[in-house]
């Protein structure tokens, strides 16, 4: 959880958004593989990226119902 706080920070994402996203079952996997990734490669590609989608996805649904 501190990892994903740092990285998510770093960025400049909310870490409330994130962790929302992390609860699908389906994103859970590729969520966490990301995440390992970023924190034993230092290579947050990926892990941005897929922040980014949530992100957008959760703005797009939002936006939405707004």
């Amino acid at each position: 959880k501190m990892v994903e706080n740092v990285v998510n920070n770093k960025y400049g994402f909310n870490e409330k958004c994130i962790c929302i996203s992390c609860y699908k079952k389906d994103n859970r996997l590729k969520y966490y593989e990301t995440l390992d990734k970023a924190y034993t490669t230092e290579n947050y590609t990926d892990f941005v990226k897929l922040v980014t989608e949530t992100v957008n996805k959760m703005l797009d649904r939002y936006l939405s119902v707004v």
